[in-house]
This record gives structure tokens, sequence and C-alpha cells, in this order.
């Protein structure tokens, strides 16, 4: 009978002076119930606990969240001088997924392992076969290091950012206004790289977080601030809503 690298940790590690063996397996979790760590630590040394509220105490309404995000980037996209059709983008929460990763050289998202074995790879929405993919990338594998290139779409506030990647390398690949390019899009003389595509993007993000969120300073409540009027999106006390978005939403707080 094997037994789990958790169930040897459990064995082999000391126990408290106030709890033997027997105490130790009366409250044995089952593994659904325990918390896997990289390394020990000795609890009795921690003074308090702290955790992020997102998605814990603040639960999101999803995806009228992921949406209303999606809507507010497109929309500061066009302010920017994309064309306007990107207005007609209708967010879909089935495609995007947590811990895709960019291509800021060919714009494609990339589904990988660990060890940056790619697993899946899309263009727009255009999902490429091995041979394919072996022509942009030997062996199918990328180096997932190479931060400069590559971008990790890992929380679940990535996700519309995630769908809106496909939806403009989709848009910009199908219209004639434009021809493709291995490493972005030509419009006559002018040349948009998937890589400057990539930062307006995330530069709208930033904008819409940090822009919406001033409305909470002249007093108007957070939500209201951020959804324009429109209904709450996050489920919880009102209390901790007021307190939320100071400490875990805007990076300059």
């Amino acid at each position: 009978m094997t037994t789990s690298w958790s169930d040897r940790l459990q064995k082999n590690a000391d126990l408290p002076a106030n709890m033997d063996g027997l105490a130790m397996k009366k409250y044995r979790r089952e593994p659904y119930h325990r918390v896997f760590v990289n390394r020990s630590l000795a609890m009795e040394k921690i003074k308090c606990f702290g955790f992020d509220m997102d998605y814990t105490l603040a639960v999101y309404k999803s995806p009228e969240y992921e949406a209303l995000g999606f809507e507010l980037v497109v929309e500061r996209m066009v302010s920017i001088g994309y064309p306007q059709e990107l207005l007609s983008f209708v967010y879909d929460p089935s495609f995007p997924t947590r811990g895709l990763v960019f291509d800021t050289m060919h714009g494609n998202l990339l589904k990988v392992d660990a060890y940056g074995n790619i697993l899946v790879c899309v263009h727009g929405f255009n999902f490429l076969r091995g041979p394919d993919i072996r022509e942009l990338y030997p062996n199918k594998f990328i180096q997932r290091d190479d931060t400069e290139r590559f971008y990790i779409l890992n929380t679940l506030f990535n996700l519309p950012e995630t769908y809106l990647f496909a939806c403009l390398v989709d848009f910009f690949s199908h219209c004639d206004r434009y021809a493709s390019c291995d490493t972005g899009f030509k419009d006559g003389d002018l040349f948009m790289s998937f890589k400057s595509m990539f930062q307006d993007v995330r530069d709208s993000v930033d904008w819409v977080h940090a822009k919406r969120g001033q409305r909470y300073q002249k007093g108007t409540p957070f939500w209201g601030g951020l959804t324009a009027g429109r209904r709450s999106l996050c489920e919880g006390h009102s209390a901790m809503l007021a307190f939320f978005p100071l400490t875990s939403v805007f990076g300059w707080f």
C-alpha cells in the first residue's frame, strides 16, 4: 500500500508538545480538507494570518463582472484609436481560461505545462495543429521565464483581457483593411505588432482600474463608481466592500 507525500510528511513531522500520536491520528483530515505547502512551517510561531479578499470574502458575480471589465477595456481601446468595430465585441465566458500564456511575438494564446511544453496553441480563435505549432515553436516548447516575450494570464482578473487578445487577433486577421504578418498586422505603411497591441490592452486595463476607481474618492460607493450606475457585481457585507477596493485593487494605495 502506497502513501501520499503528505502522509509521509505528517508521519515524520515533529508533533507539538501537547499532542501525542493518538491525537494526531484523531484530528487527521481527509486529503480534500488539507492545506498543501512546499515547505514545513512552524505554525506556533505565526502571530497573525492574512489572505487576499478577492474571490474569498469578496465573491464576484461571474460572468457579469468579467463581461463588464471586458466592455470597459474595449471602450478604452476604441478611445485611443482602435477601430469602432471593436464595440461589437461581446464577452464569451466559455472561451477564456485561467493560466494561458500570451506570446507577444506571434500573438498566440498558449496552454503549456509546468515545463514549457505547448499543449494547445490558438491564434485568434483558430486552434493550430501540431505541424503548424512546430513551425513557430521548435519541439513545441517555450521558455516560460522569458517574461519579455511571454505573459502569463494567471489570475481570474485576467479572463477579460484573455478573451480580448483572441478577439483582437481574430478581428485583424479577417479584416480586409489589414494584412497579416508573422509578428503583427499592416495597414498600408503602418505596422502594428502583437507586442504593441498587447501593451495597449494592458495599459487600458490599468487605466480602467485607476480612472474608474477615482470615483470612490469623491464619495461615490465603490461599485457604483466602477459600474457607472449599474448593479453591484460583488456580493458581501457593505462594510467589507468599503474596505476592499483600497487594499486589494489599486496598486497605488
